[in-house]
């Protein structure tokens, strides 16, 4: 019988390839022969296994300067900017949608 550290990375493992397959929940479990009360309850555990393991940890945020921002005597900075995370970079515009930004990040963090 595998412990429950086998357990939780084995469902890390299954969780991250049915997130790159794209299939939804109900197709990954029909397929893999596995119910969706099972799916979750893991889920859940290796989420909670994600944010206690992890560290507080901070990104390099780069101000984007427009040519005319970077001549002025007083630069002003555009409220572009850019989000760093893993190997993936996103430009968020100044005029970004809170709750869609919100909601990228919950997709990154499955990532």
């Amino acid at each position: 019988m595998k412990s429950t550290a086998e357990k939780l990375q084995l469902w890390e493992q299954r969780i991250r390839e049915r997130i790159q397959t794209g299939m939804t929940i109900g197709e990954w479990c029909k397929k893999n022969g596995v119910s969706k009360s099972q799916y979750n309850y893991w889920n859940r555990r290796v989420r909670e296994k994600q944010k206690t393991g992890e560290e507080t940890s901070f990104a390099d945020i780069t101000p984007i300067l427009s040519p005319d921002d970077a001549a002025r005597q007083n630069p002003v900075f555009t409220s572009d900017f850019q989000i760093f995370f893993k190997s993936i970079r996103v430009t968020v515009p100044g005029s970004f949608n809170p709750a869609a930004l919100a909601g990228l990040m919950k997709v990154l963090q499955e990532l």
